[in-house]
């Protein structure tokens, strides 16, 4: 991926791969790269028990949560789609299917460097926290030169 997306598309698959409790939400048509990515991790990351669960509908966005039912609360993580979300979610702008794309590759990627068991092999500025105001003030300066 070569695209001023990649940040936040690399911090989104960081949080899959690193966070349990999450909740996918995605389109019917991508239950295939839901199981792929649920062999993923199992390959990757064995001692793993507790594996990202899926809710499938007919979504004009992809949501990425955090759920913690013990407390009957959720959170959204990530979310790909065009509508911009609160700056507090990771916010993949893009089409629902190329930026699903972009993450599964990501998360393979990520796993096959052996991440989250190891140092530094989550990118650059990857053991830093997230900043996603900041990400998203980048990108539209970025955009803007372009223009």
């Amino acid at each position: 991926m070569d695209n001023d997306l990649w940040p936040v598309v690399r911090e989104s698959a960081r949080r899959i791969l690193r966070l349990e409790h999450i909740l996918i939400k995605l389109p019917h048509e991508l239950s295939s790269d839901y199981k792929f990515l649920c062999d993923e991790i199992s390959n990757n990351i064995p001692s793993r028990l507790i594996f990202p669960e899926v809710q499938y509908g007919d979504y004009e966005k992809i949501e990425v949560k955090l759920t913690k039912p013990e407390l009957d609360y959720d959170e959204i993580l990530i979310e790909i789609g065009l509508e911009e979300p609160d700056q507090n979610i990771c916010w993949i702008e893009s089409d629902l299917y190329q930026g699903w794309k972009w993450l599964l590759e990501s998360c393979s990627d990520l796993l096959s460097a052996g991440y989250p068991g190891c140092i530094g092999c989550g990118g650059p500025n990857s053991e830093e926290p997230w900043d996603e105001i900041s990400n998203r003030s980048k990108r539209r300066y970025s955009q803007e030169k372009k223009i």
